[in-house]
Formats: C-alpha cells, sequence, structure tokens
C-alpha cells in the first residue's frame, strides 16, 4: 500500500509542476503583452502586432488571435487586404480594408486608400494574406490581459502562492521542524 502511495505522490507532483509550469509561462507572457503594448493598445513584437479580433468580419471570427507582419509598402499592392489603424476623430480603432489607390509620397513614406479611408504607410499594421491566425487562442490572451483577468488569474493566485511562503517561513522560524503546514 505505501508503494502505491509513493508513486501517487511523484504522479501528482509531476503533474501540479507540469500545470505551474503553464501558468507561469501564461503569466509571462500575459505581463509581456501588457508591458509590450503600442499606442494603439495592441501587443507589438518589432515588427509583429497580435490583434484579438472582438467581432465576426469576412475572414476571421471573434476571438481568433493574429499575429501580422508588417510589409515594406513596395509589397502593398492594389486589392489587398490590410489591417490599419484608422485615426479620424482622434478615435484609434484597428480596421480591416482592401487597398483601392496606392501614391508613392516618397522613399520611407506612402499613401494608401482603401473603401472611404485614405491614410499613411504609418498606420498599416499587415497584410490579411500574410498573417497567422490562431483560433479562440485570441479570448484567452484577452482575458489574460484584461484589467479584472489579469487581477483574478495572475496577481491574486501569486499573492496567496506568496503569502502560503511567508506563513510557512514565519512557522518553520517560531516552531522549527515541530510543526509543517
Amino acid at each position: 500500500m505505501c508503494v502505491v502511495g509513493g508513486y501517487m505522490k511523484k504522479i501528482l507532483r509531476i503533474i501540479f509542476g507540469f500545470v505551474g509550469f503553464v501558468y507561469l509561462v501564461a503569466a509571462v507572457f500575459a505581463i509581456v503583452c501588457l508591458i509590450k503594448k503600442n499606442d494603439y493598445g495592441y501587443p507589438q513584437f518589432n515588427n509583429k502586432t497580435l490583434i484579438i479580433i472582438d467581432e465576426d468580419n469576412d475572414y476571421y471570427k471573434s476571438g481568433d488571435l493574429v499575429i501580422i507582419e508588417k510589409p515594406s509598402n513596395d509589397d502593398v499592392k492594389i486589392n489587398d487586404g490590410v489591417f490599419f489603424y484608422d485615426t479620424e476623430f482622434k478615435k484609434n480603432t484597428l480596421n480591416v480594408g482592401t487597398i483601392i489607390a496606392k501614391e508613392k509620397v516618397n522613399e520611407n513614406e506612402t499613401t494608401f486608400q482603401v473603401q472611404g479611408h485614405k491614410f499613411s504607410s504609418e498606420y498599416l499594421v499587415g497584410k490579411i494574406d500574410g498573417s497567422m491566425k490562431y483560433s479562440t487562442i485570441g479570448k484567452i490572451l484577452g482575458t489574460l490581459t484584461s484589467k479584472w483577468g489579469f487581477f483574478f488569474i495572475i496577481i491574486i493566485p501569486f499573492f496567496i502562492m506568496f503569502m502560503v511562503e511567508i506563513i510557512a517561513i514565519y512557522s518553520e522560524i517560531r516552531y522549527g521542524n515541530k510543526k509543517k503546514i
């Protein structure tokens, strides 16, 4: 009977270790995504932007995580589907559209036109064709990086683990090896 209990403890320790590792990786990734947000509120790593789709459209479903790489201005052609930041009326929103006109202003600047919007290449996020989509992962990342999700899923559990360790240290100092928590 004792041998089975020993195996069970090892199995549980492995399971808890794996779950703890996954939790730690998710927490670190959520923190990095919160730190690396660009001026428009989306996590950006060099020229790649992470976008969580809020509502269904022609290309994606709600909850999809889309990783978009910003192309060079010359790589964007007429009739390409693109993501772009719409800054009209001081509202920073992310839109999807199809390029209908393109005008090269200088070597580094190009102006694009999408149905009803004209925008600078500075506001171009990337092409739809070159994007990578991960279904439903966006909902998980959106929850982890939301104000309340981060608080309840990341901060509170870490605080509880910290308090348990403080109590264990206090108990060890006060009672020695006589009492374990």
